[in-house]
Order: structure tokens, then C-alpha cells, then sequence
């Protein structure tokens, strides 16, 4: 099996098992075993449980960052391609955590400033921000931080997933809609 296809299996087995009993209850022992590899093999990939987050992480930020772009650069008005830029986002999340009892650890643990994170948010953030000033929008910069923060209060207090999407969409309807030209 080629290295490429024996760090793939680690992952996946890593996902199954985070999204099933948590990350703090996650194991380098317990990822080899869901994997079928020896504790050697895992280590030879992974130093410890935390790279493993860090590889899984870096997975989700490379499609969330690719399914935000497309959607961003899309057609329509900045706030049809805004609004579903944003909900892109957090269906790649939801598609990563899924129906996991444990999203919540997750989903903070993957808050934390962890390098991979931070710069695709940064890349995000200046993204939104230069879309805004191009449409005309008055201090797009505090604009961007607004509609931002906004969508993930939206993502993070949703009592039901479907209802993310339309109220991110709603959001920079009312508030990116009257502060740039359509």
C-alpha cells in the first residue's frame, strides 16, 4: 500500500473514531486499532494525536477554503455569491462533523488558533472585504467582521442544520444588500 493510501486510512479511521467518542477521548491506541496498523506505522505518520487533528483539519480548510472561493467568485451580485460563499462554508463543516454527538468539542477545538485556521479565515476575511469595496460597501474591513461573526452566531446557535444556510443568506441580504450597489 502506497504511503499516500496508508495515511488516508489512518485519517479516516481518526475521523470515524473523533466524530464517534470525541477528540479527548481519542486515542493514538484506539486510531491505530480502528485503522488495522501498528502503533509504528501510526507514529511513523503522525507524531501524536494532536498532528492527527491537525492533518484532518488541514483537509477541511483546504475545502471549505476551495468551495468558499468558487462560490465567491461565482455568478450573481456580491450578496448572492456572499451568501452562498458563507453557506459553502459551513457545509463543509457540517459535512466533517456530521451528526456527531461531540461536534461542539470539535467545532471549538477547530476555533482554536491553530495556524491552517487562521489563515484561511485571514484569506476569507480579505476576500469578503475586497468583494465589499468593490461593490461599494462604506468600511467594508468592520463590514466583513460583522457579516462574519454574524454567520458563525447563526451556525453555532442553528437549533436545526437546514436552517443555517437561509439564515446566513438572509443575513447579507439585509445587511450587505442596502450598503453596496446590486
Amino acid at each position: 500500500m502506497a504511503d499516500i493510501d496508508k495515511r488516508e486510512q489512518i485519517l479516516s479511521a481518526a475521523r470515524r473514531l473523533i466524530l464517534r467518542q470525541g477528540l479527548r477521548a481519542t486515542s493514538m491506541e484506539a486510531i491505530a486499532a480502528e485503522a488495522r496498523v501498528a502503533k509504528p506505522t501510526l507514529y511513523k505518520y503522525f507524531g501524536d494525536k494532536n498532528a492527527v487533528f491537525e492533518a484532518i483539519l488541514a483537509e477541511l480548510m483546504l475545502e471549505l477554503h476551495e468551495r468558499f472561493v468558487a462560490a465567491l467568485k461565482g455568478e450573481g451580485t456580491v450578496v448572492v455569491r456572499l451568501g452562498a460563499a458563507l453557506s459553502a462554508k459551513y457545509e463543509a463543516i457540517d459535512r466533517l462533523l456530521g451528526q456527531s454527538p461531540h461536534a461542539d468539542e470539535l467545532y471549538d477545538e477547530h476555533e482554536k488558533v491553530r495556524p491552517e485556521v487562521r489563515a484561511t479565515e485571514d484569506e476569507i476575511d480579505a476576500m469578503v472585504a475586497e468583494e465589499l469595496g468593490k461593490a461599494g460597501a462604506g468600511q467594508p474591513e468592520l463590514l466583513t467582521r460583522l457579516v462574519l461573526d454574524a454567520a458563525w452566531g447563526i451556525k453555532r446557535k442553528a437549533r436545526d442544520g437546514a436552517e443555517v444556510g437561509p439564515g446566513i443568506r438572509l443575513l447579507v441580504e439585509r445587511l450587505v444588500g442596502p450598503e453596496v450597489r446590486r
